[in-house]
Parts: structure tokens; sequence; C-alpha cells
């Protein structure tokens, strides 16, 4: 095997590595967002339940059984 062809496969093979860490570190950030939005979304539906029950009881003068 010739030097300049090792040369190229070592550099064909760093820049795949390369853009394999980059995508890895990418979809580790966007699970971790994905995790947090989740964790979001299940307080925000707890508060619209809250302040759902609450108007019920303000308006209709009525309780929701869960």
């Amino acid at each position: 095997m010739s030097p300049d062809l090792a040369m190229s496969l070592f550099g064909i093979l760093a820049t795949l590595g390369g853009l394999l860490w980059r995508l890895s570190s990418r979809l580790t950030r966007m699970d971790a967002k994905l995790d947090r939005l989740e964790t979001e979304n299940r307080q925000l539906r707890s508060d619209v339940l809250a302040l759902q029950t609450l108007l019920s009881m303000l308006v209709d003068k009525r309780t929701r059984t869960p």
C-alpha cells in the first residue's frame, strides 16, 4: 500500500469519524431537549386540568370527579 493511498484512507476515515461524532452529539442534545419538553408537557397538562376544575367549580358550581 502506497503512503499516498494510506493517507487518503486515513483522511476519509477521520472525516467519517468526525461526522459520526458530531451526529451522535447532536442526537444526544436533541434527546435531552425532548425529555425536558415531555416533562414540561406533563406539567402543563396538570396545570390545565387544575384550572379546568377550578373554573368548573367557580362557574358551574360543580366539581369534576377524576
